[in-house]
């Protein structure tokens, strides 16, 4: 029953139905703003229904709904999960590198890896107010309009201020637990620091195991972001996802483009969100059920 419930909550509510109110919200609130008239509502209704059955208006549109999908979700989606899976490993290493400073600079008086974390914590604050377009300008400059898609996600959340953002948060959670009890005992156990990665057995391991429950909804919550940064990205180089297919939409006056761009682009968010929280489920069910 409490599986029925999370895919009652997540893919239902959560998903399908985020995903299409969101669709129609978005939709009638662009159709409002240029002041279209009553007709232009019908006809975007219609066209949602066509697409969500599977019949894309091709005379307008140009491609079959699968089409569309496919072309979109094939540059956004790895995007995003590119972006999402650096955020992580950045927050882990420089979380990790944080607490195990912290450590030596308490035991053994060691403060040179301490000073060196927190110039570095500076440098990435630094990155992290730096405007995206600066990135993506000189990563022009590198590889043109062939920009690997793995440098773009860097470029996005380092610059963005996700990776910054995430890092801050887990080190927070992570430091505030180097003089508990708990870590205080686990510290005497004579195990390895894993001063660079949170590995099982290591003192950073552990602490981050503590840190998990709470780090996961974290990430959930981040999801939007990551794909609104992910779409700037699209949108500066001219790639074919969903990003610029939203910006030509909303150019060319095109409800049925728009409609499609929008409910795709809501449904990869709803599907990041809910593999993220299929994590936490499936690790933390007690966590899951009092985050929500």
């Amino acid at each position: 029953m409490r599986f029925l419930r999370f895919l009652v909550r997540e893919l239902l509510l959560h998903g399908i139905v985020f995903a299409v109110v969101g669709t129609v919200a978005l939709s009638c609130l662009y159709l409002l703003s240029i002041g279209a008239p009553a007709e232009a509502y019908a006809d975007a209704g219609r066209s949602f229904l066509l697409f969500i059955s599977g019949h894309a208006n091709s005379k307008i549109v140009g491609f079959t709904s699968g089409d569309i999908i496919f072309a979109g979700a094939i540059q956004t989606f790895p995007l995003a999960m590119i972006s999402l899976v650096f955020v992580i490993l950045i927050a882990l290493v420089c979380s990790s590198y944080a607490v195990t400073s912290r450590y030596m600079s308490v035991h053994f008086a060691k403060n040179g890896s301490e000073k060196f974390e927190k110039t570095w914590s500076l440098i990435a604050s630094v990155l992290a107010a730096v405007p995206l377009f600066i990135g993506f300008w000189v990563a022009y400059v590198l590889f043109g309009n062939s920009v690997p898609l793995f440098f773009i996600a860097f470029v996005t959340v380092i610059l963005g201020g996700l990776s910054w953002d995430a890092t801050n948060f887990l080190k927070t959670d992570m430091l505030a637990q180097v003089n508990q009890t708990h870590a205080i005992v686990f510290s005497t156990l004579g195990r390895n620091l894993g001063r660079f990665f949170p590995m099982p057995g290591t003192y950073s391991g552990y602490l981050f195991q503590s840190s998990l429950p709470r780090f996961i909804p974290y990430l959930a919550g981040k999801v939007p972001a990551i794909i609104g940064s992910v779409t700037i990205a699209e949108i500066a180089y001219s790639f074919p996802g969903l990003g610029s297919n939203l910006i030509d939409a909303l150019v060319q006056t095109n409800t049925d483009l728009l409609v499609t761009s929008v409910f795709v682009l809501l449904c990869i968010n709803a599907v990041v969100s809910f593999l993220v929280k299929t994590i936490l489920f499936l690790i933390y069910p007690r966590v899951y059920e009092k985050a929500i």
